[in-house]
């Protein structure tokens, strides 16, 4: 039955705090070798350790470029 809700449904799921990949960054090895070793301290994975940085940092840099919104 085309239409039916019950369907198979692909692509990706949606998600309400989809993510993007930043393929034009670049880190130096020795960075990459501490963001590694750092998370496998942390017990997770880089990818995550890297997101929690930016999300604990990203505030005070947009309180000093008086990007906040109110």
């Amino acid at each position: 039955m085309a239409g039916n809700n019950m369907e198979k449904r692909r692509g990706r799921p949606r998600s309400d705090d989809p993510k993007i990949k930043l393929d034009n960054v670049r880190l130096k090895t020795s960075t990459i070798i501490d963001v590694e070793v750092v998370a496998e301290e942390l017990g997770v994975s880089p990818s995550v350790f890297i997101q929690t940085l930016l999300e604990n940092e990203m505030p005070k840099y947009k309180k000093f470029l008086d990007l906040e919104e109110d």
